[in-house]
């Protein structure tokens, strides 16, 4: 399977209201998390650029990308986060319109996530668990979780990996079962990418 790029047009033009008071508030929860003893040990935390991703993940909707085989119904599109970190790609994803959750190994970032979306009033699902494990069956528990902890796909999959990561995570997207779902991933500074999968 090979991957090609899907161009995506550079916007600068500021997100609405809703997405920057999201953002506001992932930032005051932030301060707050930095402040406290316990969270000093979670290592190298560095965030995805959320106005980048915002104009990237609206595109991808408004275009009518992705529209593979994944779960969204009446045109809403299925959005997963490798990562999801402090869940504020995932939360921008929902108010976007997409079915969205995010799979997060850290409790104490998904428990800022699931935080941040009730506070700004967004429904997405943040999975506490590592995107690395993938599970030897499919059982109750993981019927419907997103892939890879279980058989749902994603019309979307974000990711912001590590330069050593990144292999890994296009193998893993590449053995996903959807044979349309885009991979948009973040690389630092300006830099995003959006691929998609060419069939042989």
């Amino acid at each position: 399977m090979d991957l090609i790029d899907v161009d995506i047009p550079v916007c600068w033009d500021t997100p609405p209201p809703e997405i920057l008071r999201t953002i506001e508030i992932a930032e005051r929860l932030h301060g707050q998390m930095k402040s406290d003893e316990d969270q000093k040990r979670i290592p190298l935390l560095v965030n995805s650029n959320y106005y980048i991703a915002y104009h990237a993940l609206k595109h991808v909707r408004d275009a009518g990308l992705g529209s593979g085989l994944g779960s969204g119904r009446g045109g809403d599109l299925s959005f997963c986060e490798w990562g999801s970190g402090l869940g504020v790609v995932t939360c921008i994803a929902s108010q976007l319109g997409y079915q969205a959750s995010g799979i997060e190994i850290e409790p104490s970032l998904c428990r800022f996530a699931r935080t941040l979306a009730n506070e700004a009033n967004v429904t997405a699902k943040f999975i506490q668990s590592s995107y690395r494990e993938l599970p030897e069956r499919c059982d109750e528990e993981t019927l419907h979780q997103p892939y890879p902890i279980g058989p749902r796909t994603s019309d979307v999959v974000y990711a912001y990996p590590w330069p050593a990561e990144e292999a890994y995570i296009l193998t893993l997207f590449a053995r996903s079962p959807a044979s349309k779902s885009l991979l948009v991933t973040y690389h630092g500074g300006t830099i995003l990418r959006v691929r998609e999968r060419v069939l042989q």
